[in-house]
């Protein structure tokens, strides 16, 4: 601080000013300095005005105010005292220099000084007039230890009056605690609201207890392998809470999420609504065929391979007039998602069976579906018109199946129709339209709209659903929840692509405004506003989040115990000395895939029909999978993961061809699902390992033991042999029979006849044979010349 004043004084004026300056503060004593290099707050009451005047007159600066209206010179300071105190000491020390051999700049220095002890003269006698101002006593009054410490000029420290403070402290504490645990003890037990899942750790938050000890607790009342992380159902928690002196509430989530309205109480009073009919049975039997003839159209046709691989909904008008909601399902093995869901949706299942072909696996199981569903069905026996036809032949494996129809007695109607030309269609429109009517399905139109999904997909105006509403009215603008995606409808549009204003009772409808493509088979349900829509997705998503943890933790454990398993039976094992062998198995191959289809249903069975190839040699993995054509995203997340790519019934753009090219990912793009599935077994195939067999292509037997000199006293054992069948050669692969038993298996060293070497004898030949590094054969040996054939599978 000194040297920064020094520096500041002499790059400040002339050379004269500086040199007088110099002079200044050489006379200046070390008090004065010291006082000058405390901080402001200290040195605004150390310096004097003497002091400060006369350093700002030779710095050619304006003096800054002084006294009381400037600093609180009022304020004492004790490290000015004591330098006071020492500088009149040395005054009284050496009167006689400081006045006869003085210079003048000394003389200047002493007056200097002089009026800083003045100065401070008027402090002391400030500080004792103002010294019983009430605010200057209640400031000393804040600080009690600092005013014992003052106090106390033997700094000796009262510690019976510590301890009698804390002592006091402690027993108010103990006495407010006291205090509240009797007000909680009235109370009664303290009501707690718990979710569906918590954690241990939030629990403990809740319960008002510090996560580890609440850890110790719970394993005292039984729980292990207990974390912090680890979550519990809202009934568990309860149980806890209650150990804990509280009365839990487990909340279900009822005012959050959307629940469909309750059944009326008297269904006759509302108005009839179309019925559904479902269409199932198994593939190529003509579903489609019999729908388009009811339709007056034609959209088998437009199929690929002439099969079904959607759910098709149509609303149709029947020769009498009265409209009727059909669906048709897909009939192909993997479309098994796809049938059960129609079946859950239904009024009236009708189920095709052709009459040439009779019943097949998907019938049996479109059977099943409509059973489980609770459906009533009328049997179609289709293709009645073709040559092969054997109608009874269909009736009486139905009723094997356990189908009652009406010929034997039952109550399930059976009619024999052609969809190519007409046959018998009347009477399955009047046998529809009869059961309808004995059904009498009705449903209101007024209220909250409720539905189902039956398909979801991303065409290039946007993600879109065909829903089939079965109570209440949807319209434009409206709020629905399916699953975990919200949307509002922002257009309805039939099967013909027209827009609609609203979609009442037993409507198959497309609906546009969807966040992302709901799942088929989703229930949807039309929420009030937006805000109640978030708040129920939110909830869905929760919800889902806690009962993955819980599932994930429960597979932890699983493996933990098992590992715990393995680890008791490996001691055990060596415990009594025996050897433990860790087989070496590394598992199944993987090859990874990522599926895109044009609709939802589409994508699903083509994941489950992939996942149902392999064997425990090489399986398939799908990373992802939704509905939409390849993007560009999609080939960087396959070239990353290596995997292959499905685009099943959606173009590929040229571009998306090339940067796949690029990237080496491999895309298979099929329209047909078996097609698809046949591709996924070649790639598959690629992975396993090829089968090696032996093939025996010469036998021969040693009919002489020679023993010949190598070198020096060095001998070798060649074996004399006749060629019995095939031939061996020099590069040969041998087995060496001994009886039944295989004494040797290897390579030929030599092959001679005569003192001639050879590269090959045939059947017939005599020859003399060595084999590498293996002279222990026998006279009657069998040597059999084998070779490895090499032969690359595939899955079936």
């Amino acid at each position: 601080m000194y040297n920064g004043v020094r520096r500041v004084q002499i790059s400040s004026g002339s050379g004269q000013q500086s040199q007088a300056r110099r002079g200044n503060e050489e006379a200046l004593s070390d008090d004065a300095f010291r006082s000058l290099s405390r901080p402001d707050s200290q040195r605004q009451t150390a310096r004097s005005d003497g002091v400060w005047s006369e350093i700002t007159e030779n710095r050619k600066l304006e003096p800054k105010p002084t006294g009381r209206g400037a600093h609180n010179t009022a304020d004492w300071d004790w490290a000015d005292t004591h330098l006071e105190a020492a500088a009149e000491s040395r005054r009284q020390q050496s009167p006689d220099d400081s006045v006869e051999g003085g210079s003048g700049d000394d003389l200047q220095a002493r007056e200097t000084s002089n009026d800083l002890h003045s100065r401070q003269e008027r402090r002391e006698e400030d500080r004792f007039t103002r010294s019983d101002r009430p605010e200057r006593k209640e400031k000393r009054q804040g600080r009690p230890r600092q005013r014992q410490y003052e106090d106390d000029e033997d700094g000796d420290v009262d510690l019976e009056s510590i301890k009698e403070r804390r002592r006091r402290k402690a027993e108010r504490k103990a006495e407010k605690e006291r205090a509240r645990l009797a007000a909680l003890e009235s109370a009664g037990p303290v009501p707690i609201l718990l979710p569906e899942f918590i954690s241990v750790n939030n629990l403990a938050v809740a319960l008002g207890v510090k996560p580890k000890i609440f850890i110790q607790q719970m394993m005292e009342l039984g729980f292990e392998d207990v974390t912090s992380d680890s979550i519990l159902t809202g009934e568990t928690a309860a149980i806890i809470a209650e150990e804990y002196g509280f009365e839990p509430t487990v909340e279900e989530g009822e005012g959050r999420d959307l629940k469909p309205a309750p059944p009326p109480e008297d269904p006759s009073s509302l108005p009839s609504r179309p019925p559904v009919v479902t269409i199932m049975g198994h593939v190529d039997h003509g579903k489609t065929t019999l729908l388009d003839y009811l339709r007056k159209s034609s959209v088998a046709a437009g199929e690929h391979g002439g099969i079904t691989q959607h759910i098709g909904a149509f609303s149709v008008k029947l020769s009498s007039g009265k409209p009727i909601t059909f669906l048709d399902t897909p009939g192909h093995a993997a479309f098994t998602a796809m049938r059960q869901r129609g079946a859950n949706v239904t009024d009236i299942a009708i189920l095709v069976v052709a009459a040439d072909d009779s019943v097949k696996p998907q019938t049996i199981e479109a059977l099943k579906h409509a059973r489980a569903a609770k459906v009533p069905i009328i049997v179609a026996i289709t293709k009645v018109d073709k040559p092969g036809a054997n109608v009874d032949k269909v009736k009486s494996d139905l009723a094997a199946q356990g189908v009652e129809i009406e010929d034997y007695g039952g109550d399930v109607q059976v009619v024999g129709v052609s969809g190519k030309t007409g046959q018998g269609m009347e009477d399955l429109e009047e046998n529809i339209l009869l059961l309808a009517d004995i059904l009498d399905i009705r449903a209101e139109t007024d209220g909250m709209a409720e539905g189902w999904v039956l398909e979801s997909s991303i065409k290039p105006y946007g993600r879109v659903a065909t829903i089939l509403v079965k109570r209440g009215t949807l319209r434009v603008g409206d709020w629905i929840v399916a699953g975990t995606v919200s949307a509002r409808v922002r257009v309805l549009r039939n099967e013909a692509g027209g827009e609609v204003d609203e979609a009442p009772p037993g409507t198959a409808i497309e609906v546009l405004g969807w966040k992302d493509p709901p799942n088929a088979g989703d229930q949807v349900l039309q929420a009030p506003s937006k805000d109640k829509a978030d708040d129920a997705v939110t909830y869905r998503l929760e919800q889902r989040d806690r009962e993955e943890a819980v599932a994930q933790m429960a597979e932890h454990e699983q493996q933990k115990r098992e590992r715990e398993r393995e680890r008791l039976a490996a001691e055990a094992a060596e415990a009594a000395g025996e050897e433990v062998e860790t087989p070496e198995d590394d598992g199944p191959k993987f090859v990874n895939f990522t599926v895109k289809g044009d609709v939802h249903g589409s994508v699903e069975a083509v994941c489950n029909a992939v996942q149902e190839i392999g064997n425990n040699e090489v399986r398939p993995k799908i990373l992802m999978s939704s509905p939409g054509q390849i993007t560009e995203s999609d080939v960087d997340h396959a070239a990353v993961s290596g995997s292959c790519i499905i685009n099943f019934n959606t173009p590929v753009s040229g571009h998306i061809k090339r940067l796949a090219m690029n990237a080496k990912v491999r895309i298979l793009d099929q329209n047909i699902i078996y097609h698809m599935a046949e591709e996924v077994k070649d790639v598959l195939s690629e992975l396993l390992p090829p089968s090696i067999s032996q093939k025996v292509v010469g036998e021969a037997e040693i009919l002489q033991v020679f023993s010949i000199n190598i070198k020096g006293r060095v001998y070798k054992n060649i074996a004399g042999c006749r060629i019995r069948n095939g031939q061996i050669t020099r590069s040969s692969t041998v087995r060496v029979l001994r009886g039944d038993q295989e004494i040797f298996t290897g390579p030929v060293e030599t092959l001679k006849q005569g003192k001639k070497a050879v590269s090959e004898v045939k059947k017939g030949a005599e020859c003399g044979v060595s084999f590498l590094e293996w002279e222990d054969f026998q006279q009657g040996d069998q040597i059999q010349v084998v070779e490895e054939v090499v032969t690359k599978r595939r899955l079936q």
